[in-house]
């Protein structure tokens, strides 16, 4: 098992991507630095909306590789290790994490206007802290799984200690992820409309958080079977296997969205229905709501009926960029109308700090593939 695997071909990122995704990071921290001097609420807002994008796309990717430790997936050693890639992320965006916490008199409205009734929730050291805890709790956690998964890869076998441990903190890795997603949308989404209140969205976000990794997943997988020369271990089935992934969680996704929006509509709770019908029903939102709704959840559903298409890596990756499009389109008006109900804030800025995002998405993917066999040992020996 382990002389393939030793002598599998690391990917070397192409000059042009570096300097690509290198660019786009310089251009997006350029982008923001110009509205935090010029136009700080635009900024501010921007940093949310890529923070809440990135971090669930990142988290996303990372409770997949725990999911199918867990379930003992016998398919998956090669998309397990591009999953880990992910755990890069985790400086960049703890970085941002604590730009956030330390700016939040820029953007939240609960700190001048307090919110009567969760005064010891929406307060900053509160926000501080438990932000604070889920982050070092879910990536330090994550950290283990691909630290404890790269060490197997080193050895001539795996010791029955070794795949427990492996088990159980794929075990931790799953609820925790599941708990600080929960907490990343409380305060970075429902609490910029302090007197809005659901149940349901929480799990929305997190559910959509493995909906957007699973995307990622695909281009992965798509762009490196080739240049890595896995295509015996990335064959057509496999790809039909995160195709039907995808079309679980656009189905069920729709249905928690739904089960949300209906809820909503027949209590008719003004604390409740105000934040749908700005998205959905009146002004300027609606276009642009129902457009990221069809295109990253409705289309994706009704293409991946095709076994054909799921089959296909190049057009399974074009259902894929449709979803990560739809997926971060929601995230901006999951965002901006709370802050900003009249205007839609669409300008340069945000074009080049999603781009700047992406960037530094594609660089510390690439920094992670560029230095670890993109087959994981640990989860390769549940396939014998």
């Amino acid at each position: 098992m382990s002389s393939s695997l030793h002598n599998q071909a690391r990917w070397s990122m192409p000059r042009w991507l570096f300097f690509v995704s290198t660019a786009a990071v310089i251009a997006g921290a350029i982008g923001l630095g110009a509205a935090f001097a010029t136009r700080p609420n635009e900024g501010w807002l921007w940093l949310v909306v890529n923070f809440v994008l990135f971090w669930g796309i990142a988290s996303g990717m990372l409770a997949w590789a725990a999911a199918f430790r867990v379930a003992q997936a016998t398919w998956t050693p090669v998309i397990n290790r591009f999953a880990h890639s992910a755990v890069r992320t985790a400086p960049l965006l703890f970085i941002v994490l604590i730009i956030l916490i330390a700016g939040l008199r820029g953007y939240v409205p609960w700190i001048e206007h307090p919110a009567k009734g969760k005064e010891a929730w929406l307060s900053v050291p509160a926000f501080a802290v438990r932000e604070i805890i889920a982050a070092l709790l879910f990536w330090g956690m994550s950290w283990l799984l691909v630290r404890w998964s790269l060490a197997v890869d080193a050895k001539p076998d795996v010791p029955d200690a070794d795949a427990r441990r492996l088990n159980g903190v794929a075990v931790v890795v799953v609820v925790v992820f599941a708990l600080t997603s929960s907490i990343v949308a409380w305060d970075f989404v429902m609490s910029l409309a302090p007197e809005w209140v659901s149940t349901v969205f929480s799990a929305y976000y997190f559910c959509t958080n493995l909906y957007a990794g699973m995307a990622v997943l695909v281009l992965i997988a798509a762009a490196l079977r080739k240049p890595l020369g896995l295509e015996d271990r990335l064959k057509p089935h496999h790809f039909h296997d995160m195709g039907n992934l995808l079309l679980a969680f656009s189905l069920f996704n729709m249905g928690l969205f739904f089960a949300q929006y209906v809820t909503i509509w027949y209590e008719n709770l003004p604390d409740e229905v105000w934040f749908l019908i700005l998205r959905y029903d009146k002004g300027i939102w609606p276009p642009i709501s129902w457009t990221s709704f069809i295109l990253g959840y409705s289309i994706p559903f009704l293409l991946l009926q095709s076994r054909m298409i799921k089959l296909s890596s190049k057009l399974l990756s074009m259902v894929a960029v449709m979803v990560l499009v739809g997926v971060g389109v929601e995230r901006y008006i999951l965002v901006v109308p709370s802050l900003t109900p009249a205007h839609l804030v669409i300008s340069p800025v945000g074009a080049l700090s999603v781009l700047g995002f992406a960037g530094m998405f594609v660089v510390s993917i690439g920094w992670f593939l560029s230095r670890y066999s993109p087959i994981s040992s640990a989860d390769e020996v549940l396939e014998k």
